[in-house]
């Protein structure tokens, strides 16, 4: 078995190999081949332990949604948060964030995360919130409905269990040039 593992990665790692490579020669051009590396986001301790701001509050504002051009079925929700505990950061009443999502037919918002809910108008929440603006608001790391105490709670312990994130490496970038034709 692992003879077959083994050479089903190297056959996958040439096809890519050559599909690439076949790209740039028939594009004439440079393509560069990447990965998105992020923290950690699976749990709260670990949305917590990476975002500046951790919040408890309501959605008051109206949610408006922005498309994305290059795919209307995602893009960029904002909100209005009426800040009821501040549990990490600075204590503000209110916060504008700026949320990614994906819009359902019935015209709601969705996303993949359990640790990262779609906001919705008149519910309560826990959220993450990095310093980084989009859309007019600061970015959400995550998100979750906290319905009472006990969520509270959750999350204040969160907060107090300073987690500390693993370190990752995110060195797989690698450019592949061809040359162009006359």
């Amino acid at each position: 078995m692992r003879k077959h593992a083994w050479i089903t990665a190297v056959s996958a790692g040439l096809a890519l190999t050559a599909a690439a490579g076949t790209y740039a020669v028939l594009t004439d051009g440079e393509v560069t081949v990447s990965s998105l590396c992020a923290p950690l986001a699976s749990t709260p301790e670990y949305v917590a332990a990476h975002a500046p701001t951790v919040v408890i509050g309501t959605v008051t504002g109206p949610t408006r949604y922005t498309p994305d051009t290059a795919d209307p079925a995602t893009g960029v929700q904002v909100a209005t948060l009426t800040v009821e505990k501040t549990l990490k950061g600075s204590t503000q009443d209110t916060l504008t964030l700026a949320q990614s999502v994906t819009r359902t037919a019935q015209h709601t918002y969705t996303t993949d995360e359990p640790v990262y809910q779609p906001l919705t108008s008149g519910r309560r929440y826990a959220v993450a919130v990095l310093d980084q603006v989009e859309s007019g608001g600061r970015w959400v790391w995550g998100a979750e409905r906290a319905t009472g105490a006990a969520d509270d709670d959750r999350w204040a312990d969160a907060v107090a269990a300073k987690v500390v994130l693993p370190t990752g490496t995110c060195d797989d970038t690698s450019t592949i040039t061809s040359t162009p034709t006359p």
